[in-house]
């Protein structure tokens, strides 16, 4: 099974050259995701594509202007697929329109959309078709699946994902695994020195829709999903195979659109659902929800919806405002800390070039501490202050910079700590395979020995798979707190549904005082954490399957080999996942 493992691997990574050579190369903005897949995450920029008399083309201001009206779809919203496929049919309903459709695109699973509105224009003498109800309801075929009913003041559908994965680690931990997870409640087996090789999956069924009250631009939507994981024997932290069936999404929400002159438009919504805070540098939808221990799903990364969520959403053309209530779910049933985040943010995005914003985040609920020299400090009343400011296509070149700064403080407790980052690049996108290339310096705060305040950042909710998991096994030993990294990446875009990426990524301590790192590391000899590659590659094979493939490699610094007494190793992992969505 192993080495098929390697041999798929090998074959999904190469295999993009081979597609390259056989596809168009289309003006595609970056990869194309599912919608699924993009529930919750920002919408970077909203691109409305006119398709008439064979031609396509960009939509003028006049043009925008209408369907925007129409859609109430601005970038800085957040996507939610029952949402935009209501404006979708708002869109068709003009006498001009044929059909219209849409696809996402971003850089990676975890990052801000770019939606592509496709409109298309009736033809001189074509009439327009009214196609009434649609759906499993309507024409009793299973081939409508997963839409039961579609008209056009109302969507009820199915909903369907799941996956299944296998993963190979060698000498997780860096052979020490035991050191590296003393304390942590779900590692009753954690992997060390050889060979440790699972299997993991998923199914999540459920159904979601949205109505339109009457003839009032107002919108009723939600969605409820049941999600069932397992893993067939033990993982890089957990003995044995274990199963585990939860509710996982549990929402409701009200859009009032097209409101006043402005056409703004207002998105109240709570349950259990996912959100996420820019790219996820301190809010990220996938740390919404633990999947480790008896959950089976510590790879896979099934279960993405916090256990309460609260979500105020007001945007116009060009600006956004979010209120925000978070309460992560939490691995153990009992003793649980509650962990509550509640916070805003204020935004603008000129849908070019400028996308600029600042968030306020407080932890208004928790029981867990930062230990101190004179003792500790209570994790409630951490609060953050956080602005951004992200440049895309500089002087229409490709060229682009990101950058965000985090302030943390505390209104009882002497804390001061900071991070930051700024990464910039080039996107070419006309240039055959569309290589993307990007350098990224991050800093995370240690603790300072002089200092009379704890000066260690909280990384809060940090995450993503290609933006902020940094390392994908590094990240298990260090985190993300008291760290300087390093990051270069190359990535290629074959076609619309491949990418190939490589991260380099070169890890330093900011400080030797570690305290709320691991064990073995809470006072580190060296700053030097070590070094890690990783490649990485996506295949949309068609609109309802994707696959993805990923070999990385740790190369412990001198930090971490003087950590325990006893041989540290590379730790090296194959992953290879095959995920469905409907």
């Amino acid at each position: 099974m192993k080495s098929l493992l390697y041999t798929l691997l090998v074959w999904l990574l190469l295999y993009p050259i081979h597609l390259c050579a056989q596809q168009d190369q289309k003006e595609y903005t970056s990869l194309r995701v599912y919608p699924e897949t993009s529930e919750g995450l920002p919408i970077r920029s909203v691109i409305i594509l006119i398709h008439k008399d064979g031609k396509s083309y960009t939509a003028d201001s006049t043009e925008t202007a209408g369907f925007y009206k129409v859609a109430s779809i601005y970038p800085g919203s957040s996507f939610n697929r029952s949402i935009t496929n209501m404006a979708m049919r708002r869109i068709a309903e003009d006498t001009r329109v044929s059909r219209v459709n849409y696809d996402l695109y971003s850089n990676n699973l975890t990052s801000p959309v770019v939606l592509v509105i496709n409109i298309y224009i009736l033809a001189p003498g074509e009439h327009k078709v009214y196609d009434g109800k649609k759906g499993m309801f309507a024409s009793r075929s299973i081939h409508d699946f997963p839409l039961l009913i579609e008209t056009n003041k109302a969507e009820l559908t199915l909903i369907l994902n799941g996956g299944t994965g296998f993963y190979n680690e060698v000498n997780p931990f860096f052979s020490q695994g035991e050191a590296f997870t003393q304390g942590n409640p779900i590692a009753n087996d954690p992997g060390g020195k050889g060979v440790r090789f699972w299997g993991e999956g998923y199914v999540e069924p459920g159904i979601g829709g949205i109505i339109e009250l009457g003839n009032s631009n107002i919108y009723t939507y939600g969605a409820v999903t049941g999600l069932f994981s397992a893993r067939n024997t033990a993982d890089i932290y957990s003995s044995g195979a274990a199963a585990y069936g939860a509710i996982e999404r549990l929402y409701a929400g009200v859009v009032f659109s097209q409101l006043g002159k402005k056409d703004l438009n207002l998105d109240i919504s709570y349950g259990r659902q996912t959100f996420q805070l820019n790219d996820g540098f301190l809010i990220s939808k996938y740390s919404g929800s633990s999947n480790a221990g008896d959950r089976g799903s510590v790879y896979l990364n099934s279960r993405t919806s916090f256990n309460k969520a609260g979500l105020l959403k007001f945007n116009s053309r060009h600006w956004s405002l979010q209120g925000f209530y978070l309460e992560p779910q939490e691995l153990s049933r009992h003793n649980k800390a509650h962990t509550t985040y509640a916070g805003g943010y204020l935004g603008f995005n000129n849908n070019k070039h400028w996308d600029v914003g600042f968030a306020y985040i407080n932890r208004v609920r928790g029981k867990g501490s930062y230990q101190t020299n004179d003792g500790t400090i209570s994790q409630k009343g951490l609060y953050v202050l956080n602005p951004k400011i992200w440049i895309t296509n500089i002087a229409n070149k490709g060229l682009f910079l990101k950058s965000e700064y985090a302030f943390e403080g505390h209104s009882s407790g002497n804390m001061r700590a900071n991070a930051w980052y700024i990464g910039g690049g080039i996107d070419l996108k006309n240039t055959v395979m569309k290589p993307m290339f990007y350098y990224r310096y991050a800093f995370m705060q240690g603790q300072k020995s002089d200092s009379k305040y704890y000066t260690r950042f909280d990384p809060l909710l940090t995450g993503g798979l290609g933006d902020w998991v940094q390392g994908i096994n590094m990240r298990k030993v260090l985190g993300n707190g008291n760290i300087i990294t390093h990051r270069l990446q190359a990535r290629i875009n074959p076609s619309s549904s491949v990418d190939v990426s490589i991260d380099y990524f070169h890890l330093r301590a900011d400080s030797y005082i570690n305290v709320g790192g691991l064990a073995p590391i809470t006072q580190l000899k060296s700053k030097r954490l070590g070094d890690e590659i990783t490649v990485t590659s996506h295949w949309y094979i068609n609109q309802h399957f994707m696959l993805l493939g990923l070999g990385s490699i740790a190369i412990p610094g001198k930090a971490i080999r003087e950590s325990v007494p006893g041989p540290i190793r590379d730790w090296s992992s194959i992953q290879l996942a095959l995920f469905m969505f409907f």
